[in-house]
């Protein structure tokens, strides 16, 4: 195991670590384990690695750029100290070992409650229902992506239902969760991947304590959310949905809904990022 940590230096996220693993990867696109939306960041913008027994970082694309120290790389050895630029992200890499043995033993602990989740699983390799009942971290932080097929996905239902009965939701709540989430996880397959099985979904959640939390992610080239949204509220759920049909597109029944039924719902500005959440109790519960 490689004792080096990437630690944040800036933006909202300044103070949170990341353990150095083969294969992570930084950028904008849904796949990567630390993305951040800027004009100078690439859909893979930086990937780690091992050469040799060295831990490596590397730009994921000819149009990328990373600096280490201030220099301008194609690759680079990380080192204790290193101060990385990754886009508009500044990482310092941390040897753990270097530290007192105290200090370590604190940190792991701290990073493991606050970032159980961060690791993207394939929930078409993996048995994540099985991982669950033995890890108590991935009931409440888990990352996956699901192949753009009918059968993962709804398996990946199936296995959101569980984790959300399991969080304690009221009755009602679960329903509400479940409702959103299909919802969001089919319209990233039908509108954002028009069906392409070649494509994967990554599905963040997230129990906060008094509520869950979802982030659904697709690969496809996003949508007006905010006009679909914007009309809305002012709308019957039957002549939102013949409207939206009539003119070729999506949201309808759907989106009334999950705007009924999600207490948060957020998108990224592309448009092929959303995220909602669901309080545990009914007002007043």
């Amino acid at each position: 195991m490689i004792p080096l940590k990437l630690e944040v230096l800036n933006t909202a996220f300044k103070g949170r670590q990341f353990k150095f693993k083969p294969g992570l990867t930084i950028g904008s696109g849904p796949g990567c384990a630390v993305r951040a939306q800027h004009a100078e960041m690439k859909p893979v913008h930086a990937k780690l690695y091992l050469e040799s027994e060295k831990p490596m970082i590397e730009i994921g694309s000819d149009e990328a750029h990373i600096l280490v120290n201030g220099r301008d790389v194609v690759r680079s050895e990380l080192r204790h100290g290193d101060e990385i630029t990754v886009g508009p992200l500044r990482f310092r890499v941390v040897d753990m070992t270097r530290l007192s043995q105290v200090n370590r033993i604190d940190d792991l602990l701290s990073d493991f409650e606050a970032h159980a989740g961060d690791e993207i699983h394939d929930f078409a390799k993996e048995d994540l229902f099985y991982l669950a009942t033995k890890d108590p971290g991935i009931r409440k932080a888990v990352s996956f992506r699901i192949p753009s097929k009918d059968k993962f996905i709804e398996q990946s239902q199936i296995f959101l239902a569980r984790l959300a009965k399991a969080a304690g939701l009221d009755e009602m709540k679960v329903e509400a969760f479940m409702t959103c989430a299909k919802e969001l996880i089919l319209n990233a397959h039908r509108h954002g991947h028009k069906y392409d099985e070649s494509k994967n979904i990554i599905v963040r959640y997230r129990d906060l304590g008094e509520r869950l939390q979802l982030v659904v992610a697709d690969e496809g080239h996003g949508f007006d959310h905010q006009k679909i949204l914007g009309g809305v509220p002012g709308k019957d759920a039957a002549s939102a949905a013949r409207e939206r049909y009539l003119a070729g597109g999506f949201g309808g029944l759907g989106f009334q809904l999950i705007t009924r039924m999600a207490d948060e719902l957020k998108y990224n500005q592309v448009g092929n990022e959303v995220t909602f959440s669901v309080l545990k109790r009914m007002p007043g519960g």
